[in-house]
Order: structure tokens, then C-alpha cells, then sequence
């Protein structure tokens, strides 16, 4: 019995370290990014406002990127979730401090 389509093997490794590398920054960007609008406020319901006013924004980079480049769509909302729980995890422990 043969097959229809060739065998796949996912891609190249190259390939797969670019999209490791890309959910990383991406990650970094929006925990950063957090980080510094948490910086910017002067009161905790401003804290609150200026950080989901960038994780949204960086939610709707990483959509337009799925949107222009479906291929590293993958990666950008996997960084979007690791950043978003570093943003909660440290979030949390900054409350508890």
C-alpha cells in the first residue's frame, strides 16, 4: 500500500529553532512590555488599566502577525501565552510583596 503524499517530517531543524526563537522574544516583549506600562502608573487601578491595555495590544500584534504571516502564527500566540503567564506569575508575586 503506498501513500498519497510524501512523508513529512515537519520541517527543517532551522526551521523549528526560528520559531522556538520567535516565541521567545515574543514572550519577552510582552512580559517587558508589561513591565514597563506596571512602571509607568502611579496607582493600582492605573497599574491594572496600562497592563491590560498592552496585553491587548500585543494580543492584536501577534493576530495581524498570524493574519500576514499564517506560518509563524504558531509562534507569536505561543508567545503571547508564555509572556501573558509571566506576566500573571510576577504580577502575583508583586502583589504579595
Amino acid at each position: 500500500m503506498t501513500r498519497s503524499h510524501p512523508h513529512s517530517t515537519g520541517g527543517t531543524t532551522k526551521n523549528r529553532w526560528a520559531h522556538v526563537g520567535i516565541s521567545i522574544a515574543f514572550a519577552l516583549i510582552v512580559a517587558g512590555g508589561a513591565k514597563v506600562a506596571f512602571d509607568l502608573s502611579s496607582t493600582m487601578m492605573t497599574h491594572l488599566a496600562l497592563v491590560g491595555a498592552w496585553m491587548m495590544l500585543a494580543l492584536g500584534l501577534a493576530y495581524a502577525g498570524v493574519r500576514i504571516r499564517p506560518s509563524l502564527g504558531g509562534a507569536l500566540l505561543t508567545g503571547f501565552g508564555i509572556g501573558a503567564l509571566l506576566v500573571v506569575f510576577f504580577g502575583g508575586m508583586q502583589m504579595f510583596a
